[in-house]
């Protein structure tokens, strides 16, 4: 049990590493295709490899009473999270948007705790606190120096969204990955949400791939592959042999890895700021994670 733990543990890590350096791809790619037209070919790569995978594993087949949970995994998790995350980006600050998407953890435990008897443990709300004061600290700048009248409420709640799509995502998938392995429950949910993200493009998908030079084909590859399967089989690893309020801690990482992505890639400053709420989000995440353990030494 203590080795799942740790394997569980380091699947997280890794995710949140993918997850928050995919960042910089996104904003670049976003900026050169819109984020409609990149989520677009990005889903057409995604559904060929992963109904490649299916096939292969045999595992397509899945029971008439699993379907339910399945269609509100991939639409309300894959397909909203991902288009709202985007709409909501292009409308708001990346610090200000950061800040709101802080509350995505603190949703997964509360619908933890109602549907799935999860408990909430003193543990996590000194971890979610920590982090959210620390999100404070890392994009302070960004919060004190724009002023509120500029931050559209539609972008603003368009993040909100995306947060409660990936809370209903992890609490939905949790009793599917008792059942079926990670890969399965990613391929499906993702091919669920295929056909929404892929009709949303703007431009013909054959005239978007024809202008894409060699750096945004790479991009468009980690993306797929890195970031969004070996990602979402990560987090779905993780989260099943965590609890979903312990699994939803590490999302607190994502802004910490982001920047330092953007440091090293797009040559962006890294502040007192930075550093300081980098290290409260990684106390928070400590402290919901290990700090029974530390308390019984």
């Amino acid at each position: 049990m203590h080795s799942l733990k740790t394997r569980a543990i380091a699947a997280l890590l890794l995710t949140m590493v993918l997850w928050g350096s995919s960042a910089v791809f996104m904003r670049t790619l976003a900026l050169s295709l819109t984020p409609e037209n990149s989520l677009a070919l990005r889903y057409v790569l995604l559904s060929v490899i992963n109904i490649g995978g299916l096939l292969w594993l045999g595992t397509w087949r899945i029971p008439k009473a699993d379907w339910p949970r399945f269609l509100v995994a991939g639409i309300a998790g894959m397909a909203a999270y991902n288009w709202f995350v985007n709409a909501g980006f292009e409308l708001v600050p990346a610090g200000i948007g950061t800040l709101v998407t802080m509350i995505e953890p603190l949703m997964i435990a509360i619908l933890a705790a109602m549907l799935l008897g999860e408990k909430l443990t003193r543990y996590v709300f000194i971890g979610v606190a920590l982090s959210i004061l620390g999100a404070i600290v890392l994009f302070w700048p960004d919060i004190t120096a724009t002023s509120p009248s500029v931050v559209p409420l539609r972008g603003v709640v368009y993040l909100l969204i995306c947060c409660v799509g990936w809370a209903i995502y992890t609490i939905a998938a949790k009793p599917l990955l008792d059942r079926y392995d990670s890969f399965t429950v990613t391929a499906i949910t993702m091919l669920i949400a295929a056909p929404i993200m892929i009709g949303a493009a703007n431009e013909p998908l054959h005239v978007l791939a024809a202008r894409l030079d060699l750096r945004q084909w790479a991009e468009i590859v980690y993306l797929v592959i890195a970031a969004g399967i070996g990602g979402t089989l990560m987090w779905n690893y993780g989260a099943k042999h965590l609890s979903s309020t312990a699994a939803g801690t590490f999302l607190y990482l994502i802004p910490v890895v982001a920047v330092a992505a953007g440091a090293l890639v797009l040559d962006e400053a890294v502040t007192v700021f930075v550093i300081a709420g980098g290290l409260l989000m990684l106390a928070g995440v400590a402290a919901a994670q290990f700090g029974p353990a530390l308390l019984k030494r």
